[in-house]
């Protein structure tokens, strides 16, 4: 029968853990993605920990030791990276004290503005107050890692996390598939808006539930949330078809790697991925149909098209092209529909000369 046992963690000071920050694994599968603190909030945490309030415990698990020789840590971090991250940070000189702090002990002191260093210089007695704060750390002893993914996202709950980093928590093949896909170029490099709170995982887990009705006849359904959810579950423990998809998603990344340019302002929200990445996969002519510069003439297109039918006369309503209006349409509603998303990839593919996938199968 699985266990999980917890008991606070001894001489746990900020410069303890600071000395042994190479032997802990703050990043998880089941993490939420890392360095996502306003400055504000970071200088807050420091601002408490030198007026010496409580703050909100973090807990470790205490790795086996299998788990410690194979991966060299000796523990990952379940619950408190953001903070560590900005203690880390603030012992490293990434950032200063907020100009509104007030030192408690002694309000004459003045604190505004100083960096760990200078307070180091200027009063090394609250430096060494600082280093000697113990941070309540509980550790935690398990044989069963769904129970520390169930912990996670247990003490996650007063903090919202939001839905990409739920479905990370879950594990398995399916989220570790989507890791392993967002370090390919086409999400590092292409992709103009950041992974902060996972945008990126999102865009691969609908373009997984796609592949999940195209590979293995799914039913198709609308890339929804608990559809997603869903997704990440019943594939948790399926290699062999997470393998299968991983493999074909691949191959379309590499293609649409190749369309379009590094950070490209094309690429700038997670709206439009799906028909891109269904397009690149329709389009197995030679040479390629689908480019860079036939996508912006179709773009420019709908533009001037909403910009002709918004002035347009009644005698000039036959020349509105009404498809494109339809298409600009569906760009600013539900892009999660699948009716949604085989109206734009028909219309896309029309004017790109594409047969597109049939997603009605």
């Amino acid at each position: 029968m699985s266990y999980i046992e917890t008991s606070p963690m001894q001489h746990s000071t900020i410069l303890r853990v600071y000395s042994d920050k190479d032997t802990l694994n703050v990043d998880p599968e089941y993490q939420r993605m890392g360095d996502v603190w306003s400055i504000a909030k970071k200088q807050l945490l420091i601002d408490s920990i030198l007026n010496n309030y409580d703050i909100p415990k973090m807990y470790f698990h205490h790795l086996a030791r299998e788990e410690r020789i194979e991966s060299g840590f000796s523990y990952s971090v379940i619950d408190g990276r953001q903070r560590l991250e900005a203690i880390w940070g603030f012992l490293d000189g990434k950032f200063k004290l907020s100009n509104d702090i007030i030192y408690l002990d002694d309000p004459i002191i003045e604190l505004k503005g100083k960096s760990y260093e200078e307070i180091a210089i200027t009063y090394p007695k609250i430096k060494i107050k600082f280093d000697s704060y113990v941070l309540p750390i509980i550790n935690v002893v398990t044989d069963d890692i769904e129970l520390i993914e169930e912990m996670f996202s247990r003490l996650n709950e007063a903090v919202p996390l939001n839905s990409p980093e739920k479905r990370n928590a879950i594990g398995g093949s399916l989220v570790k598939c989507i890791r392993e896909l967002s370090e390919h170029q086409f999400f590092t490099q292409k992709i103009s808006f950041s992974n902060k709170r996972y945008q990126h995982y999102e865009v691969l887990a609908r373009i997984l539930l796609i592949e999940s009705h195209l590979i293995f006849n799914e039913k198709l359904v609308d890339t929804k949330k608990e559809f997603l959810d869903k997704l990440a579950s019943s594939y948790k423990n399926e290699e062999t078809k997470v393998a299968s998809m991983k493999g074909v998603v691949t191959q379309v990344l590499d293609q649409l790697s190749l369309i379009f340019n590094d950070k490209d302002s094309l690429l700038r929200s997670q709206g439009n991925m799906i028909v891109y990445y269904l397009l690149a996969k329709s389009d197995s002519g030679e040479p390629a149909k689908f480019t860079k510069e036939k996508l912006e003439e179709f773009l420019e297109n709908v533009r001037q098209n909403k910009d002709f039918a918004s002035k347009a006369t009644e005698d000039e309503y036959d020349r509105i092209d009404y498809e494109l209006i339809q298409y600009s349409k569906l760009l600013v509603q539900g892009t999660n529909d699948v009716s949604n998303i085989r109206y734009r990839l028909k219309t896309l593919s029309k004017f790109m000369d594409i047969n597109p996938i049939d997603l009605n199968n």
